[in-house]
């Protein structure tokens, strides 16, 4: 999905200071305004279809797959990053063609067995054309920043357990597992199914990086 570059944006970088990418083409990287995320609004249709596409396995293969995914996803970003009563943040990451390319959330909340709210990295996700790029590391990176700006002494991301991939991804910026637990997570029906999303439980592993 696409959408005009708001103004109101505050890029988080002029020139994205990473030598992978910038070289592969221009991109805007900017924390997104509450205001922008209003329920009808473009920009929640185009965060909630890149997130129904790639996020949760497995993925949906059709147009009914993926609109499926979307009306299930719109209410909960709405609430993660368009309510203005909560302080998180979602940075979006779009081409020159305003094409959403990637994105992620800082969600400051109470997680399982603490007591203070901590910011969780959430909805990090890279469009698969972009993969590769150092898109994710470049996210992961901001969110850091943006927490430690706000005090936080830690960041914490969940992961799907079985993903070693991500394992190795987060132990390689600095993260440790601290955890392993379970997740309410929609999943995509297949075949039959296809069209329908299901709340199924699914091994989660918390990691955490000090800041």
């Amino acid at each position: 999905s696409s959408f005009q570059t708001p103004q109101e944006f505050q890029s988080v970088s002029d020139d994205m200071d990473s030598t992978t990418m910038a070289s592969v083409t221009p991109m805007k990287a900017a924390w997104m305004p509450k205001e922008m995320m209003s329920e009808d609004s473009e920009v929640l249709v185009a965060v909630s279809r890149l997130a129904a596409r790639v996020l949760f396995e497995p993925t949906p293969k059709t147009t009914e797959g993926i609109a499926a995914m979307t009306k299930v996803l719109k209410p909960k970003l709405y609430q993660l990053f368009g309510n203005s009563q909560n302080s998180n943040g979602l940075l979006l990451l779009w081409d020159e063609q305003f094409q959403l390319a990637a994105m992620a959330g800082v969600a400051v909340e109470k997680l399982p067995g603490f007591q203070d709210e901590v910011p969780r990295i959430c909805y990090l996700v890279v469009d698969p054309d972009r993969h590769g790029q150092g898109f994710g590391s470049m996210l992961v990176r901001h969110c850091e920043d943006w927490a430690a700006a706000r005090g936080h002494r830690a960041i914490w991301p969940f992961h799907v357990s079985h993903k070693e991939r991500l394992h190795h991804w987060y132990s390689k910026m600095g993260y440790q597992t601290i955890t392993h637990g379970t997740a309410t997570v929609p999943v995509p029906g297949r075949g039959e199914m296809e069209g329908m999303v299901q709340m199924l439980e699914r091994d989660v592993t918390l990691k955490r990086k000090p800041l």
